[in-house]
């Protein structure tokens, strides 16, 4: 196996690895920026329930309080005093659950601001996780540069010869082109009766001296 070909095969092995390990990395980063994306999302949507879960829980307290007014005016204003009682008992059953309804929404809005700095934070992670991503790509592929770059001293660096006998020949072959001049055939043809008519003659002289 010649060297061109050994240093190909290494080559090829060297960023087939290289190419293994970004697919490999990237894949994983890929996924957890896909997950944090779920759970964003999936936040979001808890996010909607408990704002509707608020805007019903303020609805119905507002029917209490009108409850509560309105059943203690009753109290007030009824002469029998079996109805006022009965008016003054569901106007402190309407005080009771306004007081749960108050606490519920108050739990809601804990939560409703839990979430909102939860999907702030997930968004800040999000931002993060895909500059992250980005920059190091970046430096992936700065590194694969200057790794190349780098490995010319070493079994590119064979190539050198090459590139050098290959040039020497092309010079040859330029020189020669250069040299070569184009061939007459009409001028070949004369030179080659004149040279036999001169062969002939000095023939003829030869022949003379034997006499």
């Amino acid at each position: 196996m010649n060297r061109m070909k050994r240093w190909t095969m290494s080559v090829t092995s060297w960023v087939d690895g290289v190419l293994a390990q970004v697919e490999n990395h990237e894949a994983a980063v890929s996924s957890a920026i896909g997950k944090v994306r779920q759970a964003t999302a999936r936040a979001r949507v808890q996010l909607k329930r408990v704002e509707r879960d608020q805007q019903a829980l303020r609805d119905t307290l507002l029917e209490e309080e009108e409850a509560i007014d309105a059943w203690r005016r009753r109290a007030k204003a009824a002469e029998d005093e079996t109805v006022a009682l009965e008016c003054l008992r569901r106007h402190k059953g309407a005080e009771r659950r306004a007081l749960r309804l108050r606490q519920r929404l108050g739990e809601h809005e804990r939560s409703h601001k839990e979430l909102g700095d939860g999907i702030r934070a997930l968004n800040g992670r999000l931002s993060e996780l895909a500059e992250r991503k980005n920059m190091i790509r970046t430096r992936q592929s700065r590194a694969e540069a200057a790794h190349g770059m780098a490995s010319t001293t070493g079994p590119i660096g064979d190539l050198e010869d090459v590139f050098e006998r290959w040039e020497a020949r092309v010079g040859e072959i330029e020189i020669a082109s250069d040299c070569a001049e184009p061939i007459d055939l009409f001028e070949a043809e004369l030179e080659a009766v004149e040279d036999t008519a001169k062969l002939r003659a000095e023939l003829q002289e030869l022949r003379a001296e034997r006499r």
